[in-house]
């Protein structure tokens, strides 16, 4: 339906987490998409949403938001690891490469397409480097 990318200059791993987390909860509700199963790959980020770990201050602003969006929405939050999130991972090295933001609607990244068929089918993608 859609994908996106950001470009969240310097920070840690846990901002660029968080504002992803963020930007793609702006985006359902921007296409007003209700019903969301949300993956992330950081477990800290798992447990910040679910409330079993304290969020880091300078992350507080970005969570309320986080919290007032979620309300709205018929979610699940669950972590999974890394190789299984294989197509966040190439959008996000989109927007990193590129030092840009970019929202697909359509005509979507050949890459990032492979990779949610794969996705779809059950099929994990193992990065080779």
């Amino acid at each position: 339906m859609a994908a996106f990318h950001s470009f969240y200059g310097s920070g840690t791993n846990n901002m660029v987490e968080t504002r992803a987390l963020l930007d793609g909860l702006l985006l359902c509700h921007q296409l007003g998409v209700r019903k969301v199963a949300i993956r992330v790959d950081s477990m800290l980020v798992a447990l910040w949403f679910h409330q079993k770990y304290e969020i880091l201050w300078n992350l507080l602003r970005w969570w309320s938001k986080i919290r007032e969006l979620s309300r709205d929405l018929d979610h699940t939050v669950a972590h999974v690891y890394r190789e299984l999130n294989a197509p966040a991972y190439s959008m996000a090295f989109m927007g990193l490469s590129s030092s840009s933001d970019h929202t697909f609607l359509s005509d979507f990244p050949l890459r990032l397409v492979g990779l949610a068929r794969l996705d779809r089918m059950g099929i994990p993608y193992f990065r080779n480097s």
